[in-house]
């Protein structure tokens, strides 16, 4: 049936527009056209106006253009609703009229709106057994209320099933499919409707590409992020913000994907940005995940080229890759000497790194010898870091000998020690039969305000119960007064003492405090 405008001329006035004459002049064919026209607009009172109008002063019986113009009606999306289509369905079955297809497919239209499961399986075994045939319109709109039912399943199987049988899906239908499943993160539906779509040759808006880019990368799905980037953004499509181009760049890294988070890159540095830790270090788990070693010891390299000084928490992929390597050590130092072969700046990070590969495999005479190439590698020269990791070497293999040579090392060059340090200084001269090293490291430490690990405390204590030296009470009323945990060792220790326990006029706590003092006195 004929749908006229909304400025559509009248057949009796051509030169005049359906607003300029009351309805008493209008025949019932036009008011049931324009009828029809606000009902597929969604305009709910006109319709309800112009079916009272019909009804009372034409004396129209109810019919089923009328019930299926106010059916349609409900497409509005906020005057319509489900309840009402199924309370006008009842009111024309009481009216002892039957749907028919034209009724149906109304009521199928406004479920698409407002999707009610149960209504449109209803109005669809009653197609069924009528034999009215559903439209190319009716499977959009069922398909539709399905959708925003989050009937993905059922609403693909029907897509899927209206295309094998050749009948082609309109563009807002396939939008608001990807859409819909790109918001739901059903990525990897999207991205084969997208594909399929895209090999079709079918326009695709750009706020579609920019949707999928956006809802893949953010749930790091690496195929429908790459097919994107690379169909859109690569071409320079599409120009996404950072906060998309950062979550693209931990996708690749995740694939490892040098490339793609090369090209991110790329992009954000056309835009300008400033890098920080953040985006290298993404890029060196990119190159990780890909196995490259050299690139990703490269890329601490060019940070530091930068003025990003990469520090030990951007070591850390490679560091978990050099550690299933027993021999990666050795080969990431060759590659940091190829390096500053080639001029290139060598971030004492980086050497650090190596070092503790070598420590984490036992390999302490390895670390020695690379530690000694340090000076001529890197022109920061070695920091704290590089002693602490060396340090922990000294302690697995009980070498105090070297622990001490790396302590003097320390002093000569002026690089500041820090709470680890005297933590592993005094573990490994603990170790040693005479362990008074390990006592003055211990004064030193805390006459800094620096706390041992608990476990120190607690290997401090058993040394000392060992050789029946009174300076276990002392450390065990240090950690009551640092607030560590030291119930279990206490009771070990009361369990274990075999010298001579405090006064018995003076408590533990009260001797651990003499003893202090006497330290304190003694620095002073």
């Amino acid at each position: 049936m004929r749908s006229p405008s909304l400025t559509s001329l009248s057949p009796v006035y051509p030169s005049r527009r359906w607003a300029d004459f009351p309805l008493e002049d209008r025949s019932n064919e036009e008011i049931y056209e324009r009828l029809r026209y606000n009902a597929s607009q969604g305009h709910t009172v006109d319709t309800r106006k112009l079916a009272e109008f019909l009804v009372v002063e034409r004396n129209e019986r109810p019919n089923t253009r009328l019930f299926s113009a106010l059916i349609l009606a409900n497409v509005d999306p906020v005057e319509g609703s489900a309840a009402d289509v199924g309370a006008l369905l009842s009111e024309l079955r009481a009216e002892g009229l039957e749907p028919d297809a034209g009724v149906c497919h109304d009521a199928l239209k406004a479920l698409a709106v407002h999707p009610d499961y149960i209504l449109r399986s209803e109005i669809l075994d009653f197609m069924r057994q009528r034999w009215f045939t559903l439209s190319s319109g009716g499977h959009h709109d069922v398909i539709a209320g399905l959708l925003r039912e989050r009937q993905y399943e059922m609403a693909l199987d029907r897509l899927d099933l209206m295309l094998r049988e050749g009948r082609p899906a309109q563009d807002w239908l396939l939008d608001m499919t990807l859409y819909l499943l790109a918001e739901a993160e059903e990525i990897d539906e999207a991205l084969r409707i997208m594909q399929q779509r895209n090999a079709s040759g079918t326009t695709i808006s750009a706020s579609l590409w920019y949707h999928l880019l956006d809802k893949a990368s953010s749930v790091f799905h690496y195929q429908a992020t790459l097919y994107t980037w690379r169909r859109r953004v690569e071409p320079s499509y599409l120009n996404p913000p950072t906060g998309i181009c950062m979550n693209v760049l931990i996708t690749a890294s995740r694939a490892g994907d040098a490339q793609l988070a090369t090209d991110v890159f790329r992009v954000l540095g056309n835009r300008g940005t400033v890098f920080d830790h953040s985006h290298y270090e993404v890029l060196i788990e990119t190159y990780i995940a890909a196995s490259d070693l050299r690139t990703a010891l490269s890329v601490l390299s060019i940070m530091a080229a930068a003025n990003v000084v990469p520090d030990e928490g951007s070591t850390r992929p490679i560091f978990r890759y050099l550690r299933e390597l027993p021999g990666g050590a050795g080969e990431a130092f060759e590659i940091l000497r190829g390096l500053r072969e080639s001029e290139r700046v060598v971030p004492t990070a980086a050497l650090n790194v190596v070092l503790e590969a070598a420590i984490h495999h036992s390999q302490l005479s390895e670390a020695m010898e690379a530690y000694k190439s340090l000076h001529a590698l890197c022109v920061q020269g070695p920091d704290t870091g590089t002693f602490n990791t060396l340090l922990k070497g000294c302690n697995a293999a009980g070498r105090k000998d070297l622990a001490m040579f790396l302590a003097a090392e320390m002093n000569a060059l002026g690089v500041k020690p820090d709470a680890l340090t005297y933590d592993r200084l005094l573990l490994t001269c603990l170790n040693e039969e005479d362990y008074e090293d390990a006592m003055r490291y211990y004064d030193e430490m805390r006459a800094q305000g620096w706390v041992p690990r608990q476990g120190t405390f607690n290997a401090v204590v058993k040394k000392c119960a060992e050789k029946g030296d009174m300076r276990a009470w002392e450390v065990l009323g240090d950690m009551k007064e640092l607030g560590v945990a030291g119930e279990r060792i206490r009771g070990w220790l009361e369990a274990n003492w075999r010298g001579n326990g405090p006064e018995e006029d003076e408590s533990v706590e009260g001797y651990a405090g003499q003893r202090r003092r006497v330290r304190t006195a003694a620095q002073v």
